[in-house]
């Protein structure tokens, strides 16, 4: 993350025309970044909590993609050999397993405040073209009447916005499961190690403790 006030940042929207892919393709390559550094606030962020991009986060990504394209690469060790990893993570390294779950649920739970962000934005779509819904019905009869055919594109509208919503709710809740039972999978898999270890334990020494029938001539 940049500390310069004279850098100039640019949108998502921005950010993924300049490098002709989608938006979505964008944050993929964000949260690679984010997973790799181990650094949820890599990117700068605006106050709706969407990230923010330099012309160097561009030329890095440029880079990634490039690479990625290599033998034997993907864009996830690309992004290794591109990006910094801070030495903090180097010195955890030994407890990496549970440094990338962390990182992993700070990035779903990054993604749920985007979905978020973009389920209130709908929102207020949904109600502008309602307020209009409403005041088109409203007018007089001396005033020109609404185009039936555009009455009907708005209440197109409001029902896609409507359904983009209820899907947008869906998937963070199921996002949001998702993290919780991958976490407690992984609770219950650890436990089960360690149980096991246990056990393979006291059977050594029941069987050291165990006396056989040539130990009563050996006395």
């Amino acid at each position: 993350m940049t500390n310069t006030k004279d850098t100039k940042f640019l949108t998502p929207a921005q950010a993924a025309e300049i490098l002709g892919i989608s938006v979505a393709t964008l944050r993929k390559y964000s949260l690679i970044v984010e997973h790799s550094t181990n650094n949820t606030g890599y990117f700068e962020r605006n106050k709706q909590n969407n990230r923010l991009y330099t012309q160097k986060n561009l030329d890095d990504f440029s880079k990634m993609v490039e690479l990625g394209h290599g033998p034997k690469m993907t864009l996830q060790s690309a992004a290794k050999q591109i990006y910094p990893v801070s030495e903090a993570v180097e010195e955890t390294a030994g407890d990496s397993s549970n440094g990338t779950h962390n990182a992993q649920v700070a990035n779903l739970e990054n993604t749920i405040k985007e979905l978020r962000a973009n389920i209130d934005q709908q929102d207020r779509v949904i109600q502008n073209l309602s307020r209009k819904i409403i005041k088109l019905q409203e007018q007089n009869p001396s005033d020109e009447k609404m185009d039936s055919e555009d009455a009907e594109k708005l209440e197109k509208e409001k029902k896609y916005q409507e359904h983009l919503q209820k899907a947008r709710e869906a998937k963070v809740k199921k996002e949001k499961a998702d993290a919780e039972n991958k976490a407690k999978a992984e609770e219950k898999e650890e436990s089960g190690e360690d149980a096991s270890i246990d056990t393979l334990a006291n059977m050594q020494v029941n069987s050291e403790k165990k006396s056989h029938w040539w130990d009563r001539f050996i006395k």
